[in-house]
């Protein structure tokens, strides 16, 4: 069966990807340094990844090593008892074959474990967010376009030709809100 694919766009503030990108690579460093200082490995041969039945995965040997040429793992080549080899980086795994290796690593349950549900679980009181101060309100930057590219920067001119380029669903502020915002945002003074 074939699902149909979500292409999602998400908005985050710059400073948040940053952090964001940061932790992952600590993330990344520290699960490779565990990996690399105990028993486990991050490099596997097509036949230790189809020994290991991970979902998402072949189970033979030449099924693996069909998937990583087409999917272009990276790879390195190793020579064992005077036999050539081809392994495979961890990170190339498909991500739930990944995410299987790693809870095995780890001592996790297995992915596909069946989890007792809690009946009625307590409901947590929902968190009022507060909107950041310097977000500005969907109404504004028709505004600002107005006056930039129509009116000359006439604030009234602008204003009068405002309700009919707003986005659907967004109301005209009153004025006196409006002017607080204009003010508050340094478009007039």
């Amino acid at each position: 069966m074939m699902f149909p694919s979500f292409d999602l766009t998400v908005s985050v503030p710059a400073e948040d990807w940053a952090y964001a990108q940061r932790r992952l690579k600590y993330l990344e460093a520290l699960l490779m340094r565990i990996v690399r200082h105990s028993e486990n490995q991050e490099w596997f041969t097509a036949a230790e990844l189809a020994g290991k039945i991970l979902p998402g995965l072949p189970t033979t040997i030449e099924g693996v090593a069909r998937k990583a040429s087409k999917e272009k793992w990276p790879s390195r080549k190793g020579k064992f008892q005077g036999r050539f080899f081809k392994a495979f980086h961890v990170s190339s795994l498909p991500p739930r074959a990944f995410d299987a290796l790693i809870s095995s690593i780890l001592d996790l349950p297995p992915i596909d474990e069946v989890v007792m549900i809690i009946p009625n679980p307590p409901i947590p009181a929902p968190v009022a967010r507060e909107e950041p101060t310097n977000t500005a309100p969907p109404w504004l930057l028709p505004l600002v376009r107005i006056m930039k590219t129509e009116t000359a920067g006439n604030l009234t001119e602008a204003w009068q030709k405002l309700p009919e380029r707003l986005p659907p669903g967004v109301p005209l502020p009153e004025v006196k809100d409006a002017a607080a915002i204009l003010v508050h945002f340094g478009i007039v003074g």
